[in-house]
């Protein structure tokens, strides 16, 4: 009878060995210390009760009780840009796509309502589904635009949750 061996330590239980796992990269510490003051300025305003910001380069708050696999989210997004979203995935493409249709069939009022155009991103090739709003930006630009950047995910995430909360909680209710 053969019986398979691990040879070596985990890479979690290496890491732990190292440090390495209390050391973000300098550019993970960045992402920590920008969302770590986006989170305490959104707490203020009772948006969430998050904590601690992450070395990551996103966040992702909890829409509500009831909308399991709803988020608000802030992130750096890929090609320089910084982006605020309601990121929907619930664990079944068809359900989240069914979501975002309903949605998408009021675009124009939401939009309106909202203040500017926003992205929709059905993202067929995955089963979750995004509505977007986009600004240039990336966590390697000054303190001075970083807090604009800021401002900006803070108002975009407060509008999100404004005009698409009850709308949420209302197709979650159906």
């Amino acid at each position: 009878m053969l019986v398979p061996r691990v040879m070596g330590q985990p890479v979690e239980a290496q890491r732990k060995k190292s440090g390495a796992a209390n050391k973000p990269s300098e550019k993970g510490e960045a992402y920590r210390e920008f969302f770590q003051r986006l989170i305490d300025e959104l707490r203020e305003r009772a948006f969430t009760k998050a904590r601690m910001g992450q070395p990551q380069n996103w966040y992702a708050f909890e829409a509500g009780p009831g909308l399991q696999g709803v988020v608000y989210s802030a992130s750096f997004a890929q090609g320089g840009q910084a982006r605020a979203e309601i990121y929907i995935d619930c664990g079944n493409a068809i359900v989240n796509k069914q979501l975002f249709d309903e949605l998408a069939s009021e675009k124009e009022p939401l939009e309106g309502e909202f203040g500017e155009e926003l992205s929709w991103e059905r993202l067929d090739e995955r089963r979750a589904v995004r509505v977007a709003v986009y600004r240039p930006g990336g966590i390697e630009d000054d303190q001075q635009t970083m807090q604009v950047i800021r401002g900006w995910m803070i108002e975009r995430l407060l509008k999100f949750k404004d005009v698409f909360g009850w709308r949420i909680a209302k197709l979650f209710g159906d």
